[in-house]
């Protein structure tokens, strides 16, 4: 269970090991002690997802000693509980530092419920009668409870904690384990606080499972009154008592032996994997989570900034017009392709002017390049179609177009060279025919696009104006 800690022995060589084996009988145990060891190495290569070996060992004997307590004295008069006449005078404690045994009914009626709850795997009740329970602790509790029917003999020594309205209590009872006839004796310990309101909860921060692994930050006024509390005589005298009763109870029934080395050993380590799949999963779920957001967050940074430039472009653009008949191309290369084209007097929007070239908003946010040369500000320099001279009118295999030139119409041309004619403006589109070299063809008309319509025979189609020159 959640609140159990190991033997004197072993706290002196591992005091963050929570091994919860009694002494005698760890020094009996002989391959139990290799389990041990293997799971405390299982345990330090995963130490990162949960910190402390003694999550693998049968959790049987809790001995006070290495896990926590105070050096304070028993309650004062002003306490909030009301002592039963069991419970010594003030001086009385102050002097001896003793144990008041059962002394508090509130506080037993707490330990009863917390361990009938325990018992039960009662979760809810757990969390109602505690504070600073770890999800962690709870999972532990959920796979332990199910080896054990109930707790007995249940009492309570209880001294002064903090202040006087809180408690330190060492609880010595007997574990009755499924199918198991002897019990097993335990010590366990709390420590106990009261709520605004006057009731009392058990402080799970300081809970053995959570001393022993780490899990939550402790306040360092307890922690020094947990190293004196466990020098004290009577916690030590109380502690050997148990002890001995344990291994007695271990030693005269083998059921309860294999119990305390097999099958809860078994159980824990069992779940202990499952915690370290569970850690590792998480913690691979977040830092896919993690990236996720990062780039959602790089791409939104991308987005606004994309979004800031284009309204400084805009802010910054101004209207220009061709000069000529000249090509829009995807970037800012005579060789790159060519969206499309800017006839003579079209006007534009310039986003940017840099090397000669200008990024213009060409077709409803579709951005291109066109040579800056071609481009003016000033609408009135723009010249008419009929004195417009060729701007960057080439294709991509450099041959030159039209431009502004025009064939005239109806006149014969000689083919210098073989070619294609094809059904519309776009040597995308279907061939009408092929015109070989020396043969001629008529010119219907001429077009800014840079193709010029015409007649071959009775075929009718379309050639690059530059091949007809």
């Amino acid at each position: 269970m959640s609140n159990q800690n190991n033997n004197s022995n072993e706290t002196k060589s591992n005091a963050n090991v929570n091994n919860n084996v009694s002494a005698k009988d760890t020094k009996s145990g002989g391959n139990n002690q290799n389990d041990f060891s293997g799971a405390l190495s299982f345990c330090a290569k995963n130490v990162r997802y949960i910190a402390a070996a003694g999550l693998f060992v049968a959790v049987v004997v809790f001995l006070v000693k290495s896990s926590a307590g105070n050096a304070g004295t028993a309650p004062k008069d002003d306490t909030p509980l009301v002592a039963t006449e069991a419970a010594p005078t003030e001086t009385e404690t102050e002097e001896n530092k003793d144990y008041v045994k059962d002394a508090y009914p509130q506080i037993n009626e707490l330990v009863s419920n917390y361990y009938t709850a325990y018992a039960n795997g009662d979760l809810d009740s757990l969390t109602a009668l505690t504070e600073n329970m770890s999800e962690t602790e709870k999972s532990y509790i959920t796979v332990f409870s199910e080896q054990v029917d109930q707790y007995e003999n249940i009492s309570c020594y209880t001294k002064a904690g903090l202040d006087n309205a809180s408690y330190i209590v060492s609880v010595s009872l007997e574990m009755k384990f499924k199918d198991i006839e002897t019990t097993a004796p335990g010590l366990d310990f709390f420590y106990v606080r009261t709520r605004e309101d006057g009731s009392l909860y058990i402080d799970q921060r300081y809970s053995q499972f959570n001393l022993a692994n780490e899990e939550q930050e402790l306040e360092p006024e307890i922690q020094t009154l947990i190293e004196e509390f466990k020098q004290q005589e009577d916690v030590i005298a109380l502690q050997n008592q148990v002890e001995t009763k344990y291994a007695e109870a271990i030693a005269t029934d083998e059921k309860l032996k294999e119990m305390a080395k097999t099958t809860l050993p078994a159980a824990i380590k069992l779940w202990k994997a499952d915690q370290v799949a569970a850690a590792q999963k998480a913690e691979e779920e977040a830092a896919k989570k993690a990236e996720e957001e990062k780039k959602k967050a790089e791409e939104e940074a991308a987005k606004k900034a994309e979004e800031e430039k284009k309204a400084a472009e805009q802010a910054a653009a101004v209207a220009v017009y061709a000069t000529d008949n000249v090509n829009v191309r995807a970037e800012a290369s005579e060789s790159a392709e060519i969206l499309g084209k800017l006839e003579t007097g079209a006007q534009t929007t310039r986003l940017e002017d840099k090397d000669g070239w200008s990024r213009i908003d060409y077709n409803n946010g579709t951005q291109g390049y066109v040579k800056s040369e071609y481009l003016t500000t000033d609408k009135s320099a723009v010249p008419s179609q009929d004195t417009a001279d060729a701007g960057d009118t080439s294709d991509n295999s450099g041959q030159e177009s039209s431009g502004g030139n025009s064939l005239a119409e109806w006149s014969t041309v000689v083919l210098k060279e073989t070619v294609n004619i094809r059904e519309s403006m776009s040597t995308d589109s279907a061939k009408v025919a092929t015109a070989f070299a020396g043969e001629k063809v008529t010119v219907v008309m001429s077009y800014a696009e840079g193709w010029t319509k015409v007649t071959y025979g009775e075929k009718v189609g379309y050639i690059k104006t530059d091949l007809l020159k």
